[in-house]
């Protein structure tokens, strides 16, 4: 399987969720629709403010950038789990690298992300004037009920080579559940990336690239303009201290429009700036800081072990907001570390 097969099953796929949305519904344009996938990820991703996409590696590169998956690597088993907003929303994220297969190197992505005792005060209007702009009007403790809302999400990606360029594609599918009701989703992505110079990464990505589709059991179908990311890194090495630095910067053009979050517009295109520094000494402890437009900035630190590696993300309250800060923790074992260990106890 090359490139243009990817491209061909992405295609019917397209045409087949197409005809859905050509079905009696009502059919609205959302910005937040696969939030799982966007708030999902690894510690480092996230201390990095996420402008790492050029270099991400290992079994979450499916998630952020599959054309990485091309270069292989260390195959891992890695686990996330994160607390946002003060412990409001709950993430859990498994990845694992797959074998090769069809000449691509395949990763998966599990998510789960969950909110619980969300209070529903529809029916616990005093005076049941459907609004609080009443002065008037109250809530009634007795009646306010309590519902969930629990998002599971797959991503399978794969990449290969092809000339001086990394190529890749991922398939995301989302099964969200929101108190009664139930939604079905599925999503694109491409990307490519290469090396122009020495210690340079340059990465392209199109999330979302057909137009992602959320499907739910009222009709609605929530559709998802495409996001065009353009990220690249520098290594620099100084051997002399046994010191890493890699500068990351990354451009986010959202083609559904402008956000109160955008750092500046393209027309009606909302843009956002990421950067991130990563700091590593003698590939054993690494310090980050990230700087983006929701949080401002974003603060982590790795540690290297024989087994693999840990690694922790703080950012703070979003920006005017009083929703709490984030942290986030990744556990990565090296898969070939796990065969020596099973080895090593059945002899």
């Amino acid at each position: 399987m090359d490139f243009d097969q990817i491209l061909k099953y992405q295609r019917i796929t397209a045409i087949f969720f197409f005809l859905l949305t050509l079905l009696p519904a009502e059919s609205i344009w959302v910005k937040y629709g696969n939030q799982a996938f966007k708030g999902a990820g690894d510690a480092r991703t996230i201390a990095l403010s996420e402008s790492n996409t050029a270099v991400v590696s290992g079994p979450f590169a499916a998630l952020w950038n599959p054309s990485n998956l091309a270069n292989g690597g260390n195959n891992s088993l890695s686990y996330a789990h994160q607390e946002r907003f003060a412990g409001i929303v709950n993430y859990d994220v498994a990845a694992v690298n797959l074998k090769r297969y069809l000449k691509l190197n395949w990763s998966l992505v599990l998510i789960r992300q969950g909110m619980e005792g969300i209070p529903n005060t529809t029916d616990a209007l005093l005076l049941g004037t459907g609004s609080l702009d009443n002065p008037d009007e109250r809530i009634v403790e007795s009646d306010i009920s309590y519902f969930n809302q629990v998002q599971w999400a797959a991503v399978v990606g794969g990449g290969f080579k092809r000339g001086e360029w990394d190529l890749g594609g991922n398939v995301r599918l989302l099964s969200h559940q929101l108190g009664a009701h139930s939604g079905y989703g599925i999503g694109f992505d491409l990307s490519g990336s290469r090396s122009f110079f020495p210690g340079n990464r340059t990465a392209f990505i199109i999330r979302d690239v057909t137009t992602s589709w959320v499907v739910w059991d009222s009709g609605t179908i929530e559709r998802i303009a495409p996001i065009i990311i353009v990220s690249d890194a520098q290594d620099l090495k100084l051997e002399g201290i046994g010191i890493d630095l890699t500068l990351m910067a990354s451009l986010n053009l959202d083609l559904a429009g402008e956000s109160l979050n955008d750092d500046f517009s393209l027309g009606s295109i909302g843009a956002q700036l990421s950067g991130g520094v990563e700091i590593g000494y003698k590939q054993k402890v690494y310090l980050r800081a990230g700087r983006n437009p929701l949080t401002d900035f974003s603060l982590g630190v790795g540690l290297k072990f024989p087994f693999g590696g840990l690694d922790y993300a703080f950012s703070p309250s979003p920006v005017n907001s009083i929703l709490g800060s984030s942290h986030h923790v990744t556990l990565n074992i090296r898969l070939d570390y796990l065969h020596s260990l099973r080895d090593r106890l059945s002899g």
